[in-house]
């Protein structure tokens, strides 16, 4: 069955919506609806523990003086103590380097991959998660009784106007408006912000 793919490429958290972690964000969500079988639920989770082993792994593992590790210091001039993992965020090193060393794991070619996606981009994924938990937490701001959206300095015309049609009554409900951008949210959410400031 060809799955349903979705278009993430204007997603303001696209590296969390990754195709490659669709089934641990969506996957037990489906079994508490009781849409996914005993038996495909299970090996989701030995598919993960393979997964979250493997990162465990390289992340505990330093490069040694031990005959496995020559050819990595040999190759990549890396020194003793780097963990594998620091030496997977290197642009030159990539998860096939590696996987001589992840033998008794079992990972397969996508599993894999998203490993090494996890942990080359765990800066920037850490941030996007700080930035969603942000977001969530001012998702509950509303918009007092009236408000003048055209007052709001940086919005586009566009922008207002859909807002001023629509009036939404909290920032949640105007980061659902279709052509509000995530960082007309944002631009909202810091006049509403200060607006509080002033009036305290």
């Amino acid at each position: 069955v060809e799955p349903y793919r979705m278009f993430t490429s204007r997603a303001e958290y696209r590296l969390l919506l990754r195709i490659d972690n669709a089934d641990r964000r969506l996957m037990p969500l489906g079994r508490e609806l009781g849409l996914v079988p005993e038996d495909v639920f299970r090996g989701f989770e030995r598919k993960w523990a393979r997964m979250d082993r493997a990162g465990e792994f390289l992340d505990s593992t330093r490069v040694g003086n031990q005959p496995a590790h020559e050819e990595l210091r040999e190759r990549f001039g890396v020194e003793a103590g780097t963990s594998l993992a620091q030496l997977l965020r290197r642009p030159e090193c990539s998860i096939g380097d590696l996987l001589p060393l992840l033998d008794g794991v079992g990972l397969d070619t996508s599993e894999a991959a998203a490993v090494e996606t996890e942990i080359k981009y765990e800066g920037y994924i850490s941030q996007q998660k700080r930035d969603v938990q942000r977001l969530r937490q001012q998702e509950g701001r509303r918009f007092p009784a009236g408000f003048d959206f055209e007052a709001v300095p940086g919005l586009s015309r566009e922008v207002v106007e859909k807002l001023s049609r629509v009036q939404p009554e909290s920032l949640a409900q105007a980061a659902r408006i279709p052509g509000v951008t995530p960082a007309a949210v944002s631009i909202l959410n810091i006049h509403l912000a200060l607006g509080r400031r002033r009036s305290a």
